[in-house]
């Protein structure tokens, strides 16, 4: 969001990047605040006392005395006379303070309140603003006056026929009349089953009025029969004015997102669209669901446009961007709110809240943007270093949304309540908001509503189902992983002990019988160590190789006998051969 001085000057492309509080851009003058009528309470604990319970409702007591006090005679809060840059935003003002005093439990029926409920009712028919409207619906809503129906359906109607093509919004939208509108809520519903209105949350519905949720709570009925949209479409237009008929809400649109015009952010229709406007549109219509509203439209385009643009690091930035963009704590709480809408409106079955990636890598990066508690109310860093106002209301009520009590194995709340208690002014209020266009009753809402943990969507959080505890050991896991798990030695078992047996009879084939000079040692006992068998299989060796000896000592000896055998026959030939001629001579005598 952007301060008021973008309305009135030519510098707005200077603040446009950046992310914060929703309602800073209703203000810039101060408010003449009328002069204390009571003591006022000490808002500050003693240096150093903790943020407990009792110094949290302190610092609640005296920011409700401050907004009590600064309500003008005729019911608003700011300097200006009416809505709008040109008029001061005094409804603005005084539906956001009208809204957190509800919040701080303030009743109803308190003057004050009164006052200004019937003071922002007299510019309702003015208003074009989308942070005035949306501030006034919920604050219509929170009053619960039933003549009021009218008027928050007319309001919401302007919102989203003011919806762009990327799901979002911009400052202004078409300031349509009570009767063009409530023929353009009536198109909505014939291009939709109709929805009912939804019935008081357990948390908003006194305990005295003993209904039974059957008949009390927000239980969506069955859609209606199918039907021919090209048929719906051609009956829905017939009901409208030509100026009506091209609103991007009345198209199917949704797979066809892309990024906003450049610098049109006052444009009516297709504007360029942020986070922070489209932040208080989303809130006003759910709370305007409870109202007869058809709002499944609106909603199915917003989804897309949160389930588009995250950026890598699990954030999403001030402006649209359809591929994605990293941005800021304070818009990624607002992304989480959004998709907290399609998973209750247009549930997947696959995917539930603490399995979705989204929801996840968002809660990671937010978890980084958070420190922890040090038990103390002093010396606490200063609101702008740690987001601002705008952004401690914002994560605040998404962490109440997703029902977490930690974020990053941090206590948000403790965290937070030190840093405001800290920096609390001695009148009630907090001076310092960290956003541009910043104001003492602005900050103060923003701190009570943290302080009180004010929740805008108490159904919402009924009906969103959501495994809390899975979902924050996913996000610790992600942020600090677990070490994987040593790997474990292979375990050698042994084997059981067995009982004693006795030794094993004798084996009966014949064993071979080998000469020794000394007779063999006796046989040593089966139930001996392993000792003696490396004994025998020496012994074994050693015949082994005997006998290989005597084997190859014969084979020579064989050798060497064949020839001293041979040389003896060749040596008694010439014997043989004299003898033999000596004889013939004898006879031939």
């Amino acid at each position: 969001m952007l301060a008021l001085r973008a309305f009135l000057s030519a510098t707005l492309h200077v603040r446009r990047l950046l992310p914060i509080a929703a309602v800073g851009c209703l203000l810039v003058t101060p408010t003449t605040a009328q002069p204390p009528d009571r003591p006022q309470p000490q808002a500050q604990p003693p240096a150093g006392k903790p943020a407990d319970q009792a110094a949290i409702d302190q610092a609640i007591e005296a920011g409700v005395a401050y907004l009590r006090r600064t309500q003008n005679p005729a019911g608003h809060w700011g300097s200006g006379t009416g809505p709008g840059s040109g008029k001061g935003w005094a409804v603005g003002y005084t539906a956001l303070a009208g809204l957190t005093l509800v919040e701080c439990d303030v009743p109803t029926s308190d003057p004050g309140l009164k006052r200004a409920a019937a003071g922002v009712r007299s510019y309702i028919n003015e208003l074009d603003s989308t942070y005035e409207i949306a501030l006034v619906i919920l604050f219509l809503d929170r009053m619960g006056e039933k003549s009021d129906k009218r008027w928050i359906q007319m309001l919401a109607g302007r919102l989203m026929a003011g919806q762009s093509p990327s799901g979002g919004w911009g400052y202004k939208v078409p300031k349509h009349n009570l009767a063009d509108t409530t023929n353009f809520l009536n198109a909505l519903r014939r291009l939709s089953p109709a929805q009912p209105a939804t019935g008081p949350s357990p948390r908003e519905r006194p305990p005295t009025l003993g209904l039974c949720i059957k008949s009390s709570d927000d239980v969506q009925v069955k859609p209606s029969p199918p039907f021919d949209p090209k048929k719906a479409r051609a009956a829905a237009l017939t009901l409208l004015p030509p100026n009506m008929k091209r609103l991007p809400i009345l198209f199917d649109t949704i797979g066809e997102m892309r990024d906003d015009p450049k610098e049109k952010r006052s444009e009516l229709v297709e504007a360029t669209t942020d986070n922070s406007n489209t932040h208080f549109a989303m809130l006003a219509l759910w709370a305007a669901r409870k109202h007869n509203v058809p709002t499944d439209r609106s909603f199915a385009l917003l989804t897309k446009r949160f389930r588009t643009s995250q950026g890598q690091s699990g954030t999403w930035s001030y402006d649209f961007a359809s591929k994605g963009a990293n941005g800021t704590g304070s818009m990624t709480c607002v992304a989480l709110l959004g998709i907290a809408i399609g998973h209750v409106v247009n549930p997947d079955p696959n995917v539930r809240p603490e399995q979705d990636p989204a929801v996840l890598s968002a809660f990671v990066a937010l978890s980084r943007s958070i420190g922890e508690p040090v038990g103390r109310t002093d010396n606490r860093p200063a609101v702008k270093e740690v987001g601002g106002l705008y952004f401690l209301w914002a994560m605040e009520r998404v962490a109440v949304l997703y029902d977490v009590q930690k974020l990053g194995k941090k206590d948000w709340y403790k965290w937070g309540a030190e840093i405001l208690i800290c920096h609390q002014k001695q009148d009630g209020s907090w001076e310092e908001g960290g956003y541009p266009g910043q104001h003492p009753a602005l900050n103060t809402c923003f701190a009570l509503m943290f302080l009180k943990r004010a929740n805008l969507t108490p159904d919402l959080s009924r009906r969103l189902t959501v495994d809390t505890t899975t979902l924050t050991a996913k996000v610790d896991d992600k942020i600090t992983p677990k070490p994987p798990p040593p790997t474990p030695s292979p375990k050698i078992e042994e084997p059981p002990p067995t009982p004693e047996e006795p030794p094993p009879p004798p084996s009966e084939e014949p064993k071979p019988q080998v000469a020794e000079p000394k007779p063999a040692p006796p046989p040593e006992p089966a139930a001996e160590t392993a000792a003696p068998a490396k004994k025998s299989g020496g012994w074994l060796w050693i015949v082994l190789a005997i006998l290989l000896a005597g084997i190859v000592g014969g084979f020579l000896a064989f050798l060497v006998a064949k020839r001293m055998k041979k040389n003896a026959e060749e040596e008694e030939k010439p014997r043989k051969k004299k003898a033999k001629g000596k004889k013939k001579v004898k006879v031939e005598d």
